[in-house]
């Protein structure tokens, strides 16, 4: 029966839809904005379309920016709006994808359906939560996919060759021109000619091929023509293109086996290693709730795609003998290797990089990868059955490694929105030029540049732009500590954005919420509080919380940051610690019995710091006292810090009998030294 037989034939398109909804959208709604996405939603939302076109110019090319207003203004800035768009973007592509491949093997509809699958969650990009930062790679790669479409439909149909071909060649031109990640792959097209012309002789069927790819390779050349005069074009080029070639030109012999080494090491990452990190013991932690959706995701679309693909094969009831194996197995090695060439001729490297965040440069390398796993397993595994069970593991592995990022990359989310709404409650408003610093980076899947960034989205611009209103900083990177403690400032510049801050700017922070603390704003009175690192040590003496101001108070947006948390202890120090800065002591003492009420207790002598003061000098030296013997017995044991405070109100405060009391029975209680 036809229709009994079509289902069949839509069943890749379907389970890679499911797996793609799965992988790239079960933890959606707990996603934020990591790295790279904050300079974009910076760019776009304080100075627009321009702002972009000025940030792009440095980091993409000319034209990017035109895709990421346009992606602006559809989505705005809701991350959740971002990641549905990106995991679309991949679903289309990959279906375009299997279209293709359908195209060169018609008759090979599990063949190919598991090409589909295999490229939708190749365990080579694990950056998908990166949501804005990636939505251009993955619209290009879209837009190349539908070209290598056209492509082979002119082939098919004659009649409207020279139409599809020029619509083939104006998108592979879009695609050149806004981000080079899939110029490599434009080499593919005589291989993907090559196996669609199976029923040619050998020598007639490679001279075709060359012949009608002929147009796109002309295209290329013009494009790497362009691509290597950037600097000369535009002032600028972070890529410095012709390094190798020219180190190849005038030295060969010492130059090429870098280059081979490189490739070596990619290739081994990307076919071998990725699937190692698919079956890490690790991930087995049975005291860990998302170790149980990880390993069912594993078990359950390891059996779906085996019942999914066995029964299409049932329905289809026809046997892919039309196809060998071999050939598409070794046609994805030769793709993934001139996938990769542009990279390596650069200087580009996964492997010897940071290769979480090189990764990125393997995204053309995905539907070779593809070609080559499925192509050896139908090789190797004669049984359909067994094939099926094979890819089905592979499958299925490919998934739990993606909901495994996907859940670490929750957890960074988490960890930013605490950090960003602990500043709102402890911070409602800095001054101008305020540079915030950290003993080290407090934040994973970001770094020093996205936080700063993301401090930039959360405050209010007062200054214009190329100026930054704020910055962040990490321990000493970046920064000469000796010279702005001199009194000297210092310049930051990222993306064509500048910021200048003196150390009278400087407010500095320890965040460590893995060690149950709040946010503290540091000070040079918390300089005998434990566990400060040497660096924040140093940076507390020149910290100064002057700069935070209590109003105007701006509530951070809530599209991007996400609704304001429920109350937790953390709310409760933050904004007492806030009043005590400005000595609004009836304010910690109502929080306090709130936060009380609600069952909260300090995990720490420093947050209790307010309280005590608060009781103290609203001349409740009891309750002050009682506060005091419950910080003394908190496990950090901050008996000095404790000391430090009650020498300053023996100062500070007015006598009386009361605290003359107090002040003796807690000095002695805690052994302060006079």
């Amino acid at each position: 029966m036809p229709g009994y037989a079509r289902l069949g034939e839509w069943a890749g398109p379907v389970l890679s839809l499911a797996v793609c909804v799965f992988c790239f959208g079960i933890l959606l709604g707990r996603l934020g904005y990591f790295q790279d996405d904050w300079h974009h939603v910076f760019f776009a939302y304080w100075q627009g379309a321009k702002g972009l076109q000025r940030f792009l110019q440095t980091d993409r090319g000319p034209f990017a920016w035109i895709v990421y207003a346009a992606f602006f203004k559809l989505l705005g800035y809701s991350p959740a709006s971002w990641h549905w768009s990106l995991a679309l973007l991949r679903f289309l592509t990959v279906q375009v994808f299997w279209m293709s491949a359908r195209r060169i093997w018609p008759q090979a509809g599990s063949l190919t359906a598991w090409l589909g699958l295999l490229f939708a969650v190749y365990p080579i990009f694990t950056l998908q939560p990166l949501a804005v930062a990636y939505t251009l790679h993955w619209s290009m790669y879209l837009v190349f996919m539908l070209s290598i479409l056209l492509m082979l439909e002119a082939i098919r149909h004659p009649r409207s060759f020279v139409l599809l071909t020029v619509a083939a060649v104006l998108l592979q031109a879009v695609h050149l021109a806004l981000i080079e990640y899939f110029a490599g792959l434009e080499l593919a097209r005589p291989v993907l000619l090559w196996l669609l012309l199976r029923d040619l002789k050998a020598r007639e069927r490679i001279r075709q091929a060359v012949k009608l790819a002929s147009p796109y390779l002309v295209v290329l050349l013009v494009y790497a023509a362009y691509r290597s005069s950037y600097g000369v074009l535009f002032g600028y080029d972070r890529f410095n293109t012709l390094a190798i070639l020219t180190d190849l030109l005038r030295a060969p012999l010492a130059t090429l086996p870098g280059v081979i080494q490189a490739a070596l090491q990619d290739l081994a990452y990307i076919l071998l290693s990725q699937w190692s990190a698919a079956v890490d013991p690790a991930i087995i932690d049975l005291a860990r709730p998302s170790t149980y959706l990880i390993l069912g995701s594993i078990l359950g679309f390891a059996a779906l795609g085996y019942f999914v693909l066995t029964e299409a094969d049932r329905r289809r009831n026809a046997a892919e003998l039309s196809v060998h194996p071999l050939q598409v197995s070794i046609a994805g090695l030769l793709i993934v290797i001139l996938s990769m060439l542009p990279f390596w001729f650069t200087g580009f490297s996964i492997f010897q990089k940071n290769q979480l965040w090189s990764e990125r440069l393997a995204l053309a390398a995905m539907p070779g990868a593809s070609m080559l796993v499925v192509g050896a397993v139908y090789a190797l595994v004669e049984r359909a059955a067994f094939r099926h069970l094979v890819l089905s593991v592979l499958l299925g592995l490919a998934v739990g490694l993606h909901v495994q990022t996907a859940r670490s990359f929750q957890a960074s989310w988490d960890k930013q929105q605490q950090l960003y709404w602990q500043l709102h409650w402890r911070a409602p408003a800095l001054q101008a030029n305020t540079l915030i610093v950290a003993d080290q980076e407090i934040l994973f899947f970001m770094g020093i540049y996205p936080t700063a960034f993301a401090i930039n989205v959360l405050y209010p611009q007062i200054t214009s732009p190329p100026e930054a209103s704020y910055w962040f900083n990490a321990g000493f990177e970046h920064v000469n500590f000796d010279r702005l403690a001199a009194g000297e400032p210092d310049t930051f510049q990222k993306y064509g954005t500048t910021f200048t801050a003196t150390v009278k700017d400087v407010v500095a922070i320890s965040f460590e919420p893995g060690l149950n603390q709040c946010l503290w704003i540091l000070r040079p009175e918390l300089a005998n509080a434990p566990g400060l690192t040497p660096a924040a040590r140093t940076w507390l003496g020149v910290s100064n919380p002057s700069r935070i101001e209590a109003a105007p108070e701006n509530v951070p947006l809530t599209s991007v940051f996400g609704q304001e948390p429920q109350p937790t202890w953390c709310t409760y120090y933050l904004r007492a610690d806030l009043a005590r800065q400005y000595r609004k002591w009836d304010d910690p003492i109502s929080l306090w019995r709130e936060a009380e009420a609600r069952g909260f207790r300090a995990p720490n002598a420093v947050e209790m710091l307010p309280f005590i003061e608060a009781f103290a000098r609203q001349d409740a030296w009891l309750e002050a006292q009682a506060l005091t013997r419950q910080a003394q017995v908190l496990p950090d044991r901050s008996t000095s810090l404790l000391c430090d405070l009650w020498r300053d109100l023996a100062i500070t405060t007015l006598r009386s009998v009361e605290r003359d009391q107090a002040v003796a029975r807690v000095q002695e209680d805690l052994g302060c030294q006079p």
